[in-house]
């Protein structure tokens, strides 16, 4: 396991003990979160992961930290609906099979964003809380691979003159996408709270349905 996927285990365990047995702080007891609005700025971070491809291409995802940003409503003390943007950048190591078979290695960065519309179920009203969450939306990856010719366009400033520039497209592709994780919450006071989950991300592709390992840990901010 990674050093920076073990820490977040880690925290993530004990967060999620210290949920059970711990008591709600005393301005907590008699503070209720139905009806309220919340900004939340997540720090995701994916371990390296690898994935097979048609006709024996493959593809290792090294991992990274990415970021984002949210609001979640609370219907009441325990049901929240919301919504959350992720972006993040990977680099990756591939092997391409060519249309007459022959293999090349190839590697470069992938700039990916994801929306995800979320439903979440706190199991306590306030405190430390342990949740479950489950989300739909959708994913979009650039892989930076070329796909296509150059075009180059040129244009006259009022202040610099000709200027021209070259445009390459890449393979780009959007995606449905699938979310599910549990976790744990600790409102610290009335202004923030603190979340560490653990997330599975799956992205429907036409050919094939790759899943992603996604630890989180989220800065809640109470509007």
């Amino acid at each position: 396991m990674k050093p920076i996927s073990m820490v977040f285990s880690i925290c993530a365990a004990g967060l999620l003990v210290a949920s059970l047995i711990l008591p709600s702080p005393a301005w907590a007891q008699g503070s209720s979160r139905a009806g309220t609005l919340e900004f939340i700025l997540p720090i995701p971070y994916s371990p390296s992961t690898s994935f097979d491809g048609e006709n024996g291409s493959s593809a290792k995802l090294n991992s990274d930290l990415g970021f984002g940003f949210g609001l979640g409503y609370n219907l009441n003390d325990h049901i929240q609906l919301g919504g959350l943007i992720t972006w993040s950048n990977r680099s990756y190591d591939a092997v391409l099979v060519n249309s007459d078979g022959t293999r090349r290695n190839g590697s470069g960065t992938t700039e990916s964003s994801t929306i995800m519309f979320n439903a979440t179920y706190f199991f306590r009203p306030s405190g430390f809380t342990p949740f479950v969450t489950a989300g739909i939306g959708s994913t979009f990856v650039d892989t930076n691979i070329q796909n296509g010719l150059p075009t180059t366009g040129c244009w006259w400033d009022p202040w610099y003159g000709n200027i021209c520039t070259t445009y390459t497209p890449t393979k780009t592709e959007t995606a449905l996408s699938y979310t599910g994780g549990v976790g744990v919450r600790f409102d610290i006071n009335r202004v923030l709270s603190l979340q560490g989950s653990y997330n599975k991300l799956w992205i429907d592709y036409s050919k094939s349905t790759p899943d992603i390992d996604i630890w989180r840990f989220d800065f809640v901010f109470h509007m």
